[in-house]
């Protein structure tokens, strides 16, 4: 049996601002249940302005953008965040 759906996903910092939002793919392929980001992604400072875009097909993350604290464009490797924080925020799946 193969059961697919798309969700949307999203939270918020405790001040109320948004924090992160994207689509997923929940599937049960081959028995197996699969959750595979697709389409855009983006996360946010607390204060509101963008950190990251991604762009996801069927969990593999093919396009990225990023931006430091103060709205400038940064290579996605320099931003300062916790190992933890990098695997959340560009998952992948393998």
């Amino acid at each position: 049996m193969l059961k697919s759906e798309v969700k949307v996903c999203s939270g918020n910092y405790s001040n109320g601002n948004k924090e992160f939002s994207g689509t997923y793919l929940d599937e049960f392929k081959n028995g197996e249940h699969h959750e595979w980001r697709v389409g855009v992604w983006k996360f946010w400072y607390p204060d509101g302005k963008i950190m990251f875009e991604g762009i996801y097909k069927e969990g593999t993350l093919i396009s990225k953008k990023c931006w430091t604290s103060k709205s400038e464009t940064i290579n996605c490797n320099l931003l300062k965040m916790t190992k933890s924080e990098k695997e959340r925020m560009f998952k992948e799946n393998t």
